[in-house]
């Protein structure tokens, strides 16, 4: 087995991803005094292409230089998921979604609204919450902070009762 195959391709042990991960919290405040979460990078993306924006949050100074470490953040999250689909022998671009695209028989422009559609209320119910699931499950309990850990049991309520629902609902099981 090659390290490209190792590092990119076999899934790694949920042990050395949480220590790469609890390393990273740290390092991110020594280095750049900020904290790690990643929805925060999206508004990176929002003011690139709509610069001119009338949403304060955007407005405020953490978003005055678009190409910041979100940015390449979220690009790192994108280039090594991609680097990892190619050496793992998967195609540029697929439309399957895993047990979703196999149990659900819809066209895949019906699949794509549906992720949308998620992905939009995700980066909405983040910016309500004050952050994202890593952001307040990471960074803010090892804080201590009582938001991130009311956030974070929302969180895991919320997701319960969703996928209930959705087996229930869309794939008809329990």
């Amino acid at each position: 087995m090659n390290l490209i195959s190792t590092i990119f391709v076999e899934p790694w042990p949920w042990w050395l991803g949480g220590i790469f991960i609890g390393l990273l919290v740290p390092a991110m405040y020594y280095f750049l005094n900020t904290a790690l979460g990643v929805s925060s990078g999206f508004g990176n993306l929002v003011k690139l292409f709509v610069p001119k924006t009338k949403l304060r949050w955007l407005n405020t100074s953490a978003y005055a230089r678009i190409f910041n470490w979100r940015f390449f953040f979220l690009a790192g999250i994108v280039i090594g998921a991609f680097i990892s689909a190619r050496t793992s022998g998967f195609s540029l671009v697929t439309p399957e979604m895993g047990l979703f695209t196999k149990t659900v028989p819809w066209p895949f422009a019906l699949s794509a609204l549906w992720f949308l559609s998620g992905g939009i209320l995700l980066g909405v119910g983040a910016r309500i919450a004050g952050g994202c699931t890593s952001g307040h499950s990471i960074h803010g309990l090892a804080n201590f902070h009582l938001s991130s850990l009311l956030a974070t049991v929302s969180f895991l309520i919320a997701g319960t009762i969703t996928v209930y629902l959705l087996r229930l609902l869309v794939l008809g099981v329990i």
